[in-house]
């Protein structure tokens, strides 16, 4: 999912922690969301018009070999022809969502705003046309493609294609868990040879487009883009620290990594347990010690300071923090393993 850029140095870190970036990011997407043309590509009442506004909101828009004006018949053509490949490669929130379309004739309501993401994927893919009332979203599956893609998803290929997109995207995960971003060279080069084990123009399209889809991410001032963890606040302040350019290079030991992939080292798995244990029975109606143990520990991992962690801790429970929460916090500030780049004290 896209990262918009925005003022999110002269926030505090309440207004930064891991939780609340997600309510952020959300919001955004429905915002890119309602931009999209109310007509989908395969209505029968599209023209050459809304042809033209979808490749502009679409994954093609940003590909090679996609300039000049757009034509309902080209652009349908163009879905159609790469959909049996595509559909092969699909993060995993999108399959769920196909898979309930399939099942429920091609129309689906939710209020479930946690698969907005994958939602906006699809439509990006021109595979769904998306709208939203209230609490409620509406997403919609044409028939033109219903028959494509069930074929594609009993295809033998897909079950295989599966596993491998499995490995990649824990592995992709658990790196953006160690070092808080990554170039997208690396890992598009692993997904094409890995994955898709082709390295055409055409893998590398639904390359990044998965990464898009699966990741949150920044645009490049080129083509490339940078995958960035979820709780990571202020990214292109990490980025200008390393240096845009830079290759990050990682010693990683088989617990390191599995911790990564599960997004808890070994290292911090007593330092959040304490921590959980310390909120649990004190939280707002609003929240959860565990879900409050993970902000502040993403925030540790940022190098956020003692004083600005309590300020977060204060304002999730209901009584004045307690002797053992203050000892987890210390805990936590002083022993969580610091993103790639981050020092403890940053000034903003």
């Amino acid at each position: 999912m896209l990262r918009e850029s925005g003022t999110v140095h002269e926030l505090d870190w309440c207004e930064k922690t891991m939780s609340v970036l997600r309510e952020k990011q959300y919001e955004a997407c429905e915002r890119r969301l309602s931009a999209f043309p109310a007509v989908g590509l395969f209505s029968p009442l599209a023209t050459d018009y809304e042809a033209q506004q979808l490749l502009e909101c679409s994954f093609y828009a940003n590909e090679p070999d996609n300039g000049g004006l757009a034509t309902i018949d080209g652009l349908r053509a163009k879905v159609l022809s790469q959909l049996p490949v595509e559909a092969l490669y699909l993060s995993n929130g999108e399959s769920v969502l196909l898979e309930r379309l399939l099942v429920a004739q091609g129309r689906i309501a939710s209020t479930n705003w946690d698969e907005i993401d994958a939602a906006e994927a699809l439509a990006r893919r021109l595979w769904c046309s998306f709208s939203a009332e209230g609490e409620e979203w509406v997403l919609e599956l044409p028939e033109a493609l219903q028959e494509p893609l069930l074929l594609a998803f009993n295809d033998p290929m897909y079950t295989q294609a599966k596993a491998r997109l499995f490995r990649y995207d824990a592995t992709i995960h658990g790196l953006l868990y160690i070092a808080g971003f990554l170039h997208s060279a690396q890992p598009l080069l692993f997904f094409m040879k890995d994955v898709m084990q082709r390295q055409d123009a055409l893998a590398q399209n639904l390359a990044y487009r998965y990464m898009k889809a699966t990741f949150d991410y920044m645009t490049d001032l080129d083509r490339a883009i940078i995958l960035v963890h979820p709780g990571l606040a202020d990214p292109n302040r990490l980025i200008v620290m390393m240096g845009l350019g830079d290759e990050i290079t990682l010693t990683l030991n088989e617990d390191t990594l599995a911790g990564g992939m599960n997004g808890l080292l070994p290292e911090e798995e007593p330092l959040h347990e304490a921590m959980r244990m310390a909120l649990e029975g004190y939280m707002r109606p609003e929240w959860d010690a565990e879900e409050a143990a993970e902000d502040l520990r993403i925030l540790a991992k940022q190098g956020v300071s003692l004083a600005e962690m309590s300020e977060v801790m204060a304002s999730v429970i209901l009584v004045k923090p307690t002797q053992a929460m203050r000892a987890a916090l210390v805990g936590l500030y002083q022993q969580t393993p610091h993103w790639i780049g981050m020092t403890a004290n940053l000034q903003h």
